[in-house]
């Protein structure tokens, strides 16, 4: 991350600095620059990134949820590569019978 703040060209309102994590570890690079004395609290980094991971979690579930064509398949469930076989099935037989 020093290396690539080094570079010059990156800053916090590139769409790409909106990846979890990125902008936590840039913010506690931010705060080591203007207190080079400053212990790295790794720690305290790693669970900043751990709360932005959950909070992106819920709001894609939220999303995801507001589809009304959505279909769950439980992944760990007996069976389930087979439900998903069949869900992707009809809904290619039922676009193609929208199309015909």
């Amino acid at each position: 991350m020093r290396h690539l703040r080094a570079r010059g060209d990156l800053h916090l309102n590139l769409p790409s600095m909106r990846c979890v994590g990125y902008r936590q570890a840039w913010e506690v690079l931010d705060a080591l620059e203007a207190d080079p004395g400053k212990p790295l609290d790794m720690a305290g980094l790693r669970e900043r990134g751990i709360a932005s991971t959950r909070q992106l979690a819920k709001r894609q579930i939220t999303w995801l949820r507001s589809m009304p064509q959505r279909h769950a398949i439980a992944c760990d469930a007996p069976g389930a590569q087979q439900q998903l076989l069949d869900a992707a099935m009809a809904a290619i037989d039922a676009a193609q019978q929208g199309t015909s």
